[in-house]
């Protein structure tokens, strides 16, 4: 019988061993799952960011001018637009809720067109929870580069800016440029090609793109602009966007203040691009 003792003595020596060389490694092994679960999560997240909330955020969150705001910015991380709001709880938290329940109503102090919509299936949306902790995971993944780069200096012209004068003079467009202003900091596509929230630049379905339209859109009865060519109709569409409203579309949407953001150049380069949507 002693040798059963033994055995059972050994066996439970080597369990114990086994065991004790498991939990040492178990801790890294939990960090690389963990890790490995965020990484997926994130992964999800971009892709429902690309699906739901890039046109009006624009692309890499960096937010599209008079349409929604950025959210890979640093002072959504800093602590410093959630102060002005008055929203005392984390960062996480506030895009959570964000997210989740949307705001029926712009921030105070800004002057947002659209709605923030419910995307929470808890309050009425369409996204279940784990889609909603992916989002959040998402748009918290900026935060550090979001800090490294800091708050965004002001949008000026490298010049004069242009003015509201629709007969101006302008110096000879270039389209490409014209087509880097539209997707880059103006992020005038997220308006009028990535969404409709603004008439569409491309054409299609029955539909002449802008170009084709600036050629008679002047001419037209309900036209109520002072444009007398297809050039000063696509800068007065620009720098007065108030001047005409085309129908089925709201008055305030388009900024106000690209005569004094753009130079004449800029602005020339942005009308040669609208030129070439035939």
């Amino acid at each position: 019988m002693k040798w059963y003792i033994g055995l059972g003595t050994a066996a439970t020596v080597l369990v114990t061993i086994a065991l004790a060389i498991l939990g040492v490694g178990e801790q890294a092994r939990m960090r690389d799952f963990t890790s490995a679960f965020e990484a997926r999560q994130i992964e999800n997240g971009a892709a429902l960011f690309e699906n739901n909330c890039r046109t009006c955020h624009g692309p890499q969150g960096r937010g599209i001018e008079g349409v929604a705001p950025a959210l890979n910015a640093a002072d959504l991380f800093t602590g410093a637009r959630l102060e002005r709001i008055g929203y005392t709880g984390t960062t996480e938290d506030y895009i959570r809720s964000t997210i989740s329940a949307g705001r029926p109503v712009p921030s105070e102090g800004t002057s947002y067109p659209q709605r923030m919509p419910t995307w929470s299936q808890e309050f009425g949306g369409p996204l279940r929870p784990d889609q909603i902790d992916s989002l959040v995971a998402f748009v918290m993944n900026w935060e550090e580069i979001a800090l490294a780069r800091g708050e965004p200096t002001p949008s000026v012209p490298e010049g004069e800016g242009v003015g509201t004068d629709i007969t101006v003079s302008l110096p000879e467009g270039d389209a490409d440029q014209g087509k880097a202003l539209a997707e880059g900091g103006l992020g005038c596509v997220g308006c009028h090609i990535l969404s409709n929230t603004g008439p569409a630049w491309e054409g299609g379905g029955g539909l002449d793109g802008v170009g084709v339209r600036a050629e008679t859109r002047f001419q037209q009865d309900n036209y109520t602009g002072a444009a007398e060519s297809a050039q000063q109709y696509l800068v007065e569409s620009i720098v007065q966007p108030s001047a005409f409203v085309v129908d089925g579309f709201d008055d305030g949407l388009m900024p106000q203040n690209y005569g004094d953001r753009l130079t004449a150049q800029d602005l020339a380069d942005l009308v040669a691009y609208l030129e070439t949507f035939r």
